[in-house]
């Protein structure tokens, strides 16, 4: 090889030099850049017929080397790659670049022809297959899908083109008139927001993002916030979790349909209690009504009236409603916004208690003695008409003056005490109200549940919740059942009104479940337990509901076991998925108030020990947080002060450190 001109192939391109010396299977190359190279003599790919004298100056050899090259470059533009191809794949087989130059070129005369067709196909790499130094001819089909997907590749690399410099000229405030690639773009971004890496194109979203430098984690979201696709407060769970917002077309008109033009409910078996003083108690910001109570005086006893609004007559097994409403599974509050699982015309409207005539209702009549002992009950599908909504606070300032109300709550009270006889615990921990001007919260405070009001219908709640439970147990109707094991630990004895004990608590608890067998539910202290209260919010209210009226009026079972525990994961997906968003939105905006005090100072309690530090929490906005590699030694339930460092909302970040 001394003196001869070799080729071989270095970063995917065909280099050619002089071979200077050859020893023991090496070879000492030196290429037009005057650098010298040592390679195995396995790398050449090529060997000139011509020889090169190595007495003559280094300046010369190049100059012959340049000249050499640029003939090859000449001559490879001559090489036809594809009519050589055509040519050949009838046939297929392997062929050397020797004889391959015999194809395109009239006569063969130099080997410099011969370079150029190995550099023209090396270059090509679709046609033929470079394999041992031998090129091996490509069949048909599989020239043809290469081809396919190097013009994906191109149109790929022409929309990440495009793209880029679209989402630069906006990012920057500069104006693209018909820029065709902008809806397309918004879409991916918006994946890209929702689902990160596991958006269905995220390696071409990096790749425009990172073109159009919108490198950091939040470019991408105030972008579209920049174009007012996205809130600022844009809640992002709601499309990764695939909650939906908004009713199909179809759904909005079955329910329009069901309001226009409402079933009959008058002549199905139902019991008229529109005698009954029927009446509300809830929230002045409630609209969807689904649960009434009434009073009545029997001797030294007294008949309570449970009612739940009847949605049976309006959302049809199967039906559109029915499919939607499982789907949703339940209705989302959050601090921002609400989410239904039906249509406000029948929720808020059509099905709500409203003192709007009569009303289809699941209705408990329970006889209680004073201590709120049951001494019978009767579960009918009545019809009611609810007299007068009270709200709360009402109530609570009507209790010592309201016979009804004073004795609805002593009952109220009385059945609670039995619960906790029986293990049960309360553990009622304020709630966060927040208030919000246009997009901005403006306040957060704490509301506390344990109101005589509050108090009073949720024991009722519990109580029919309770008989719903019995009755279909005792008459074999299936049903799907709550359930809750012990505290892995008991630190409080019933109740408590200490923040650090109440949360510390509620940590201890074991994950309630669902099942078609009844079981003890500890927490509630009670042997079974449904919940079958809710049924414009819970879609497992519904199912029980629907259950129950169809055996009442029917003595038959809609529902079989089978059917409902196919079900039981459904319904416990709702929960987790339900709970998750409502945490993480809760935190997003009590994160959003703070971010006002970054540097101040608030009080927090010591929850545990951690790996990095202790769990604290911040009892004025029920938030918990880190505090990291903090020194000193601290006890659970001491209480400290500590800075509010760093606030991010969208990340969910609070960071504090020892004031």
């Amino acid at each position: 090889m001394e003196g001869k001109i070799v080729e071989y192939i270095d970063a995917q391109k065909v280099i050619a030099a002089i071979c200077l010396e050859e020893k023991k299977g090496k070879v000492r190359l030196l290429n037009i850049n005057h650098r010298e190279t040592v390679l195995s003599k396995n790398r050449i790919c090529l060997v000139s017929q011509e020889s090169y004298s190595l007495s003559q100056s280094r300046e010369n050899l190049i100059e012959v080397l340049k000249t050499e090259i640029s003939k090859r470059e000449v001559l490879t533009q001559q090489v036809d790659v594809i009519s050589l191809w055509e040519l050949l794949e009838p046939e297929g087989g392997s062929y050397s670049a020797q004889e391959l130059a015999g194809f395109c070129f009239p006569k063969v005369e130099e080997f410099a022809q011969v370079s150029a067709v190995f550099r023209a196909l090396f270059a090509d790499k679709i046609h033929f297959k470079l394999k041992g130094g031998i090129f091996e001819v490509q069949p048909r089909d599989r020239v043809e899908q290469v081809l396919i997907q190097q013009a994906k590749e191109l149109e790929r690399r022409k929309k990440i083109e495009e793209a880029s410099r679209w989402i630069q000229a906006v990012w920057k405030g500069e104006k693209i008139e018909g820029a065709e690639v902008a809806e397309e773009c918004i879409q991916l971004i918006k994946q890209w927001c929702v689902w990160k890496d596991e958006a269905p194109k995220a390696k071409m979203i990096k790749e425009i993002l990172t073109k159009a430098g919108l490198n950091t984690e939040e470019q991408p979201f105030l972008f579209l916030v920049k174009l007012g696709v996205f809130s600022k407060h844009e809640n992002l769970l709601l499309p990764r979790l695939q909650i939906p917002i908004k009713f199909s077309e179809e759904v909005q008109a079955r329910a329009q349909h069901i309001i226009n033009a409402p079933p009959s409910f008058t002549n199905q078996k139902r019991r008229d209690l529109q005698d009954l003083f029927t009446f509300t108690i809830d929230g002045p910001e409630t609209r969807d009504y689904d649960d009434a109570l009434s009073l009545e005086k029997r001797g030294d006893n007294y008949l309570v009236g449970i009612h739940i609004t009847d949605l049976s007559p309006y959302v049809t097994q199967g039906g559109v409603l029915d499919e939607e409403a499982k789907r949703r599974g339940t209705t989302v509050y959050l601090p921002d916004q609400k989410i239904p699982m039906l249509p406000e015309g029948i929720s808020e409207h059509l099905a709500s208690l409203k003192k709007n005539g009569p009303k289809p209702s699941l209705s408990f009549l329970v006889t209680l003695n004073k201590n709120a002992e049951i001494v019978d009950y009767e579960i009918v599908p009545g019809v009611i008409k609810v007299d007068r909504h009270f709200i709360y606070d009402e109530v609570n300032n009507l209790l010592t003056e309201n016979e009804t109300f004073n004795i609805l709550y002593q009952l109220a009270l009385n059945f609670r005490k039995r619960r906790l006889q029986q293990g049960g615990l309360i553990i009622s921990l304020p709630e966060l109200v927040f208030s919000f001007s246009s997009d901005q919260v403006v306040d957060i405070k704490q509301r506390n549940p344990e109101q005589p009001a509050r108090i009073l219908v949720a024991e009722f709640m519990i109580m029919a919740n309770y008989l719903a439970a019995s009755f279909m147990h005792e008459k074999g109707v299936p049903a799907l059942y709550r359930m809750q094991l012990p505290p892995r630990e008991r630190v409080m004895n019933g109740t408590s009104s200490d923040l650090f004990v109440l949360f510390l608590q509620r940590k201890l608890l074991n994950k309630s479940v669902i099942d078609t067998k009844p079981g003890f539910h500890h927490i509630l202290g009670l042997d079974k337990y449904t919940s079958i209260t809710s049924p414009l919010r819970r879609y497992l209210d519904m199912v029980m509901q629907r259950q129950l009226i169809y055996y009442l009026q029917h003595q038959e079972i809609l529902y079989s076991e089978t059917t409902l525990s196919f079900l039981i994961p459904h319904f416990e997906e709702i929960i987790k998925r339900t709970g998750f968003i409502t945490t993480s939105r809760v935190r997003y905006w009590v994160l959003t108030y703070l971010k006002r005090f970054e540097r101040e100072c608030i009080d927090a309690y010591v929850l545990e020990e951690s790996g990095r530090g202790y769990r604290l929490l911040l009892p004025e906005y029920l938030v918990e947080t880190e505090l990291v590699g903090a020194s000193g030694k601290f006890q659970p339930g001491d209480k400290v002060r500590v800075r509010i460092d760093v606030v991010n909302p969208m990340k969910g970040i609070l960071k504090v450190v020892l004031s």
